[in-house]
């Protein structure tokens, strides 16, 4: 009989500002600001530590109005490079209890550990052993929930946050979730939780009431899957999970995403975090020696609308600068005019191998640079040299 799929989410806790109180302890038990610049004066608060969260500062907030609430407060500007090198050394242990891992963001990561209880005495012996791991090696705390996908076992995390964890078998998902709020469920922003609420759905249970024509006819395609998710009895196998030790060796496309932690509505903001993807994505393509000449970039907003643009350019290549430029010529064509962003990306696709052959001096400088910081990055650490300017958007 086949085992039923038991899928573990971990979410570090207050990622950034825990990250920053393990490097420096003297900020721990204090209420932490991390922005998004240097000038504390002029930026938002992009992390707040939990003592910080306890007097009502959280990220989105201007560090000005933060600063009024907790005038003692400590602050430190973003530094990206130190939270991507630990996301990805965490990445790394994990790999140690699951070979079937999926890095979903910066902070956090699904497992599928089924059947794995065996090994480790059970499903609560093993989420507890990677909670210890993590604090012993890092310093920071993670919430664990065991789901039968990844949807469920995210909810179960999100509910013992932080430092906490849940196992949630299938036949407690509806009792479990009850009373839930559905602007608790990940994947209902604002615009979804304001159109649920004037039909009167306000909790887990209310959106059990309506049967599943209702949602498609109002909803269409996210609706049928509101209404899945309401019946765990309808569940399956977890989805689609790309897991890192089955991609594939010579891939069709390259991307990275990323899930922001607060609504962005800024030009210069979407631009910064379209930086780092074109750095991330530079570096794996030359990591695997290719060129591309396909650029595509993505927005999506609170409702899970998405806005993109995508672009054959006539020249292959693989520098992050020139990845960059392209993806904001596609961001110009775009009406982003007063859009909120909850997560965006960047992709590229048809491939040919890298020549590294350059007519030109500065095409060859470039090269050389590239392939220099690449270099220090794979001995040190990824992104222990990085653009200036990402500095300003975590």
């Amino acid at each position: 009989m086949k085992k039923e799929p038991k899928i573990l989410h971990i979410d570090m806790d207050a990622f950034f500002a825990s990250v920053e109180q393990a490097y420096n302890p003297r900020l721990k038990g204090k209420p932490l600001i991390v922005g998004g610049r240097a000038d504390k004066q002029r930026t938002v608060v992009c992390a707040a530590s939990y003592e910080a969260k306890a007097l009502g500062i959280d990220s989105g907030m201007s560090t000005q109005q933060a600063l009024r609430i907790c005038p003692d407060a400590e602050f430190v500007s973003a530094d990206s490079a130190k939270y991507l090198y630990v996301s990805n050394q965490i990445a790394g242990m994990l790999k140690n209890y699951s070979p079937r891992i999926e890095q979903a963001s910066v902070d956090e990561f699904y497992l599928d550990i089924t059947g794995l209880d065996k090994m480790f005495g059970s499903y609560l012996d093993l989420g507890m052993r990677i909670k210890q791991e993590i604090v012993r090696r890092f310093s920071i705390t993670g919430s664990v929930g065991i789901s039968v996908n990844r949807l469920m076992s995210k909810i179960a995390s999100k509910l013992k946050k932080p430092d906490g964890m849940m196992i949630m078998p299938r036949e407690d998902i509806t009792f479990v979730l009850k009373d839930l709020p559905i602007q608790k469920i990940p994947g209902i922003g604002g615009s979804l939780t304001a159109k649920l609420h004037d039909l009167s759905i306000f909790s887990f249970s209310d959106m059990r009431k309506f049967p599943a024509d209702f949602y498609e006819q109002r909803f269409g395609k996210i609706g049928l899957w509101m209404y899945a998710l309401a019946h765990p009895e309808l569940i399956a196998d977890d989805e689609k999970i790309n897991w890192i030790n089955q991609k594939p060796k010579d891939p069709k496309s390259i991307s990275h995403s990323y899930t922001l932690v607060q609504n962005i509505y800024t030009r210069s903001e979407i631009e910064a975090w379209i930086q780092l993807l074109a750095e991330m994505v530079g570096f794996r393509l030359r990591g695997h020696n290719l060129q591309a000449n396909t650029v595509h970039i993505y927005l999506r907003k609170p409702d899970m609308k998405f806005i993109a643009g995508e672009k054959n350019f006539k020249e292959y290549n693989n520098d992050s600068k020139q990845i960059f430029k392209r993806a904001i010529f596609l961001l110009d064509k775009l009406n982003t005019r007063n859009v909120e962003v909850r997560a965006l990306g960047i992709s590229v696709k048809n491939f040919m191998p890298a020549t590294n052959n350059f007519l030109l001096a500065d095409a060859q400088k470039r090269y050389q640079i590239c392939n220099a910081l690449d270099k220090i990055n794979q001995r040190f650490g990824d992104w222990t040299v990085y653009p200036a300017s990402i500095c300003s958007i975590i």
